[in-house]
């Protein structure tokens, strides 16, 4: 006798849970931290800043969309640890950058639309009927 997951009691709501805690993980690291510290490092006090975040919303999104995830809780952490990421990156100035004075406004502004466009568009993109 084989057991399945449906055999043990919470088994299956339990194993999805540890799914999307995993996957809750994987897209706080790729698409909060990995994305917005390159672009920073990148971009640093450019205008360019903003389309570049915009750009990089649309696969970040796809990414979550492909994988079925909703990013609710996700949004509403990164929201919160966005502010300390870009008030650190404000007052500490990387050794890299040398010493450029950053522009706070545009750092706001260019995460915190990085990252309602990708809520926007990670729960908008399912919504879209590619089969027919």
């Amino acid at each position: 006798m084989v057991l399945g997951l449906e055999d043990i009691p919470g088994g299956t709501p339990l194993f999805s849970f540890f799914i999307w805690l995993a996957l809750s993980g994987l897209f706080y690291l790729v698409c909060f931290l990995a994305v917005l510290n390159v672009l920073d490092d990148v971009t640093r006090n450019s205008l360019l800043k903003i389309p570049a975040m915009l750009g990089a919303a649309i696969p970040s999104a796809g990414l979550m969309a492909m994988f079925q995830y909703k990013p609710f809780m996700l949004g509403i952490l990164i929201l919160v640890a966005n502010f300390y990421r870009a008030r650190d990156k404000i007052q500490n100035t990387p050794e890299k950058w040398g010493d450029i004075k950053l522009n706070p406004a545009l750092f706001y502004c260019a995460s915190y639309a990085y990252i309602f466009l990708l809520v926007a568009l990670a729960l908008y993109f399912p919504t879209l009927n590619f089969s027919e």
